[in-house]
């Protein structure tokens, strides 16, 4: 029982792991992005004045990006607390479990219930 909770474990480790590498490749996805537009506007043969707007029009995509993404860090955030909450209650309720095995297993063998062993 112990173990299968463990592996179990492991396993939802690995796939939150490999979550959050996926995030981590999409968050450096649109770094990326945004610095290759801003350098593609730079770049471009414009007007002064065109590049100033172009420039300021970017400048709000990625503020709104960055608005978008500090979101979603916090709906990941909130998550990962509820899952570590559910989490932290199955193990409390496995450790309860085992106790209780291991109280039925002594009065099965002692013949005695886990009181009197507490008593003695």
């Amino acid at each position: 029982m112990l173990k299968d909770y463990l592996e179990k474990l492991k396993a939802e480790k690995k796939k939150e792991e490999r979550k959050d590498t996926a995030k981590k490749v999409g968050a450096g996805l649109a770094i990326g992005t945004a610095i290759g537009a801003a350098a593609g506007v730079l770049l471009a043969p414009k007007s002064g004045k065109e590049t100033r707007e172009d420039i300021k029009n970017k400048a709000k995509e990625v503020i709104e990006e960055g608005k978008e993404l500090i979101e979603e860090s916090k709906e990941v955030i909130s998550e990962k607390l509820e899952q570590i909450k559910g989490k932290k209650e199955a193990a409390g309720e496995a450790v309860e479990d085992i106790i209780e095995d291991a109280k039925s297993v002594i009065e099965e063998k002692t013949g005695k219930t886990a009181k009197t062993v507490q008593a003695e």
